[in-house]
């Protein structure tokens, strides 16, 4: 397999962008990432490593990683064409070594058995993803309230619940991050909210496009009004907007071993596409 260095996200888009985007929501998040990179080249910092595997002139693998985040992967082919270690090596003559690998389960295990093999790497298995498409939103039962753009007022409390949705997850995050976080999504538009008697009980936010699609993420509702179908109604909503502005699909993650949102999403239309793997990697 022939590894090549990208200098720039524009030289790599141009070459994985159109099976990236074949890939539906397995290709999604790397999509996503890269696209940002083409119009906020600093989006991530200064380090920033993307590399392709190729056979025949054709990518079979990409690898994005930013800054000390994980290294995300996107496989083209049969786990069996691509070469793992070859990777593995071109990222440490690069002096880049992964903190953890993600990407579809059955690209990343690999990739990651590939850090132990070649660079001795501890690999431990830090959460299990559930990656959605949404081609046609079916509708909720509506809770009391209404769907509305987040406003600028609003961002104190947003990010106070941007910063508990990441403890949720387990990736904790500081208040700056999440500072700019939102001030980066609502003067787009991007930050929605659901809003009941003069109160605001829950959100959601569009957090990446691609030409195709967008996803959605940051669905937050705050302990004591959860279970009253707050986040199904505003996470449809967005969804059905983002249909109506010319998406053909919308996409999410959700957590494989929580069954409460697994559920709530399938409902109005989420449909699983595949399963995503985080793995840690100790060296």
């Amino acid at each position: 397999m022939d590894v090549r260095h990208f200098a720039d996200a524009p030289a790599a888009l141009d070459v994985v962008g159109e099976p990236l985007g074949a890939a539906g929501a397995e290709g999604e998040l790397s999509l996503g990432l890269l696209r940002r990179l083409v119009d906020t080249p600093d989006a991530f910092g200064s380090e920033v490593t993307m590399i392709a595997g190729q056979r025949d002139g054709r990518p079979v693998v990409f690898v994005l990683m930013t800054g000390d985040h994980p290294a995300q992967v996107a496989g083209f082919a049969d786990p069996a064409e691509i070469g793992f270690g070859d990777l593995v090596a071109a990222m440490l003559d690069a002096g880049r070594r992964a903190p953890g690998v993600n990407g579809a389960r059955h690209i990343s295990e690999p990739f990651a058995q590939a850090w132990s093999d070649v660079a001795g790497a501890q690999v431990a298995v830090r959460r299990d993803l559930h990656a959605f498409e949404l081609r046609g939103v079916r509708p909720p039962a509506a809770p009391p309230g209404a769907f509305r753009r987040a406003g600028a007022g609003e961002a104190d409390l947003l990010e106070r619940w941007t910063l508990a949705f990441a403890e949720d997850i387990g990736e904790a995050i500081s208040q700056q991050e999440a500072a700019e976080t939102v001030a980066r999504m609502l003067p787009h538009g991007d930050l929605a909210v659901w809003e009941h008697d003069g109160e605001v009980v829950s959100m959601a936010a569009v957090v990446r496009r691609t030409p195709w699609s967008s996803s959605v993420a940051y669905v937050y509702t705050p302990p004591p009004l959860r279970r009253r179908g707050y986040a199904s109604a505003v996470v449809a909503e967005l969804s059905q907007r983002e249909l109506d502005a010319g998406q053909s699909w919308c996409s999410l993650f959700t957590d494989a071993a929580n069954p409460t949102s697994n559920h709530i999403y399938t409902e109005i239309g989420y449909e699983p596409r595949c399963d995503f793997r985080y793995l840690t990697l100790t060296f």
